[in-house]
């Protein structure tokens, strides 16, 4: 047997069923880098973003690795069966795959759940090589190494990605990362992120921490500003977190001083009995303070909203169009509410009888471009019909999506922020008039 491994992460397919691809992305996925870097040196390593690059379907690894974190499952079944063709031994990783194991398990020889580690790859590949795998390995977390930053162009990203934790301290009933780690996060050891930071530093000042939520362990984070100062790194960058980091005045400074200049804020809804029926331990009367604190700081918000939760009405979509626009939220970030499976909100409409989705993996199907919004209703809402909602949502993204809006949210001190926030803003606005269009079409 030939010991190389070929690991790719796919694409997908849009609606029209092309092929997603370009030459450059917002970020991506630091899965294969990990991947990489636990790897015995005993093995050949080929890899493949495909969103870049086509896949090599004559390679000569024995062993392909596929890694999905949701659209792409479904390229990555496609992919799978083009090389189980060529008699390759298929394995499946990522947060899709865990998620989805009854539906990939058929089309591969292993699903590997949680984060590998050096002794897990190196079992998993032995067992390959052995001709023994077995169908599922269960490997928790492991990320306490350097990631293999040199698969990664950063002339191909807006943002590098940085790691510093998986999982969440809170456990919101509509997220998946809240019912899967319930509560629980790992962080990684410091002195790993430094190491790679410092790396980073000399090929690019971009970056992005890609943690669900950043702001898990106060100290941490106030460690780690504190030796970016320190090393004098002047990265422009930006990270998720929950909302209540904008009460926390001294981590702000810092956030600022170490280069931070924009926050991705899960706020989803400003209805206070939503937050309560979904656990989500926020008070929606303290939003707006917060959000002035985080912009007294010089950090601009990006904010993530749900549409359609069990408490919205008909006028949600004026109510939340003028919450953003009055508090200058610079990217709004929408989405009608989508049951994943595995999370406890799935479980609360199935068990009431109003999911409406033909079979667990539909809402996977719905995107139309990359950075794509949920736009479809899956369930029965309890104060508008599912058409209902599909409309308030276009009408809400019309009411933002104009040309004024688009500049006014994207215009920034910082020159780099601005054509980011421009180029997100001319996206949504792109998005709106393609849904639009779409929801005009006769059935």
């Amino acid at each position: 047997m030939r010991k190389k491994i070929y690991l790719i992460h796919p694409t997908y397919r849009d609606h029209r069923g092309r092929l997603l691809k370009g030459k450059r992305l917002y970020t991506i996925s630091l899965a294969l880098p990990a991947l990489s870097s636990v790897i015995p040196p005993d093995w050949e390593k080929q890899f493949c973003f495909e969103y870049f690059n086509d896949i090599d379907f004559d390679s000569d690894a024995s062993v392909v690795g596929i890694s999905s974190m949701g659209y792409e499952i479904f390229r990555g079944l496609e992919i799978a069966a083009g090389f189980k063709k060529r008699g390759k031994i298929v394995i499946f990783g990522g947060f899709q795959s865990h998620l989805s194991t009854a539906h990939v398990a058929p089309h591969c020889d292993a699903i590997v759940h949680g984060n590998p580690g050096i002794p897990d790859m190196a079992r998993i590949l032995r067992d390959a090589e052995l001709n023994s795998l077995k169908p599922q390995y269960h490997c928790g977390i492991d990320l306490n190494y350097r990631l293999d930053y040199t698969l990664l162009d950063p002339h191909k990203l807006f943002f590098t990605p940085v790691l510093l934790s998986v999982g969440c301290r809170n456990a919101c009933e509509y997220c998946c990362i809240g019912s899967l780690y319930n509560h629980q996060y790992r962080l990684r050891k410091l002195t790993y992120v430094i190491d790679e930071l410092a790396a980073l530093h000399r090929t690019t000042r971009r970056i992005a921490i890609v943690d669900t939520n950043f702001y898990n362990n106060r100290g941490y984070l106030m460690k780690l500003c504190q030796a970016m100062i320190g090393h004098d790194f002047r990265f422009f960058w930006g990270a998720q977190s929950t909302i209540d980091i904008g009460d926390d005045i001294e981590v702000l400074d810092l956030l600022r001083r170490a280069g931070c200049r924009v926050l991705f804020i899960g706020m989803e809804t400003i209805d206070q009995a939503n937050l309560d029926a979904v656990k989500k331990n926020y008070s929606a009367d303290s939003y707006q303070q917060t959000i002035r604190n985080i912009h007294r700081a010089g950090i601009k918000i990006a904010a993530f909203f749900i549409y359609g939760l069990d408490h919205d009405t008909l006028q949600t979509s004026s109510t939340l169009s003028r919450f953003i626009i009055r508090n200058k939220i610079s990217l709004p970030m929408l989405n009608v509410l989508v049951p994943l499976p595995g999370t406890k909100i799935y479980d609360q409409l199935k068990s009431q009888g109003r999911l409406l989705m033909s079979d667990k993996h539909e809402f996977l199907r719905n995107n139309i471009a990359y950075n794509s919004s949920f736009n479809l209703c899956f369930y029965a809402p309890k104060n508008m019909t599912p058409g209902e909602v599909e409309d308030g949502f276009i009408d809400l993204l019309g009411r933002l999506a104009g040309w004024s809006q688009v500049i006014w949210r994207s215009i920034t001190r910082s020159l780099s922020l601005t054509a980011f926030f421009l180029y997100m803003n001319w996206q949504f606005r792109k998005e709106y008039l393609e849904l639009k269009k779409r929801r005009a079409q006769p059935v």
